[in-house]
């Protein structure tokens, strides 16, 4: 409902039981995340999940605040802060998590997972540190109209930052895909983790294509435009938009990896990796790099390298060879 006045900072009537479903349903989710990580033992992968909801439950507890204090500014700051600053931390985790199904299936990995591990953390930071500026221009309507500008310019390069890191996951994960498929890995443990974040990805994809539509679709909220609610875009002027094709999609792109938490399907020690034949799971080394971080924020998709035993393809001499006869019905089995 289109509702504003001249103490509110809303130009809709806000819904206080819609932000507070999504405040406890963050929350459950981030418990029941907790209790995974805690019981599988995989916080190096998985800790973002959690850390994510809570920022989430945070976000929606402060707009039910907010809804029944409209003419809070800061509040309303906190809450939109918090709102938009999770979405790049919930990505984070599904290349994260894709990471370790590189070391997992290593043969087939198109980029080494610590290279995955500093090139992804710093565009992340970079998003961050977008998101927060623009964000905290674009709420505080006081400024003027060029500060406003610059906010709302910060918050849109942060969003097509988001599309390209969506964009490189896809094109990672899709190769990767590819190679397992052709080398015949079947495995639940490689499939059910995949295809969660596919599932995932998407919904944080349309997420992001919402916000760039509501923020390259219309100009920023000036105190003139606020005052004229009827010449705002209807993305802007109705609340259900945003609990629709935002709050609603990251709730469904967090709980599905409670549904297929990897945690439960890959190994705990991430030196074991799935053989060849798509059964056998072995222990190696570890695939660790001894490329400096110089080296591997500036050149992130190098290939491997022979430098040091822990680069070197040790997975081709473990007695397997691609296209060996699978054995069982997909689930993996120790040596």
């Amino acid at each position: 409902m289109s509702n504003n006045t001249s103490e509110s900072v809303y130009v809709f009537e806000p819904n206080k039981g819609a932000a507070l479903f999504f405040a406890s349903a963050f929350a459950a989710s981030g418990l029941f995340h907790l209790w995974q990580c805690l019981t599988y033992h995989c916080f190096k992968v998985t800790a973002l999940l959690p850390f994510s909801c809570a920022l989430l439950a945070a976000a929606y507890g402060t707009r039910a605040y907010s809804a029944s204090h409209p003419d809070d500014a800061q509040v309303y700051t906190a809450s939109t802060l918090l709102t938009y600053m999770s979405p790049p931390v919930i990505q984070l985790a599904n290349l994260l998590i894709l990471g370790r199904l590189f070391h997992f299936v290593p043969y087939f990995a198109p980029m080494h997972p610590a290279s995955m591990l500093v090139t992804f953390v710093s565009l992340t930071a970079v998003i961050e540190l977008g998101t927060v500026t623009g964000i905290a221009y674009l709420t505080n309507r006081d400024l003027p109209d060029k500060s406003l500008g610059i906010g709302d310019s910060m918050t849109k390069a942060s969003l097509v930052l988001q599309l390209l890191v969506i964009s490189f996951f896809f094109v990672l994960a899709g190769i990767f895909h590819r190679c397992c498929d052709a080398g015949r890995i079947k495995a639940h443990s490689v499939i059910w983790p995949l295809l969660a974040s596919y599932v995932s990805m998407v919904l944080m994809l349309s997420r992001t294509i919402f916000r760039m539509v509501e923020h390259f679709g219309s100009s920023p909220l000036t105190k003139e435009l606020e005052a004229q609610p009827l010449s705002l875009s209807p993305v802007v002027r109705y609340e259900w938009y945003f609990y629709v094709f935002d709050a609603s999609l990251v709730l469904i792109a967090v709980a599905a990896w409670n549904a297929v938490h990897p945690g439960r399907l890959l190994p705990e020690d991430p030196r074991k990796y799935l053989a060849q034949d798509g059964v056998t799971v072995l222990k190696g080394p570890g695939w660790k790099s001894s490329r400096s971080l110089t080296e591997t924020f500036f050149n992130p998709f190098a290939m491997l390298t022979t430098r040091g035993g822990h680069e070197k393809k040790f997975w081709e001499t473990n007695g397997f060879a691609l296209g060996t006869v699978r054995r069982g019905n997909g689930t993996p089995r120790r040596a």
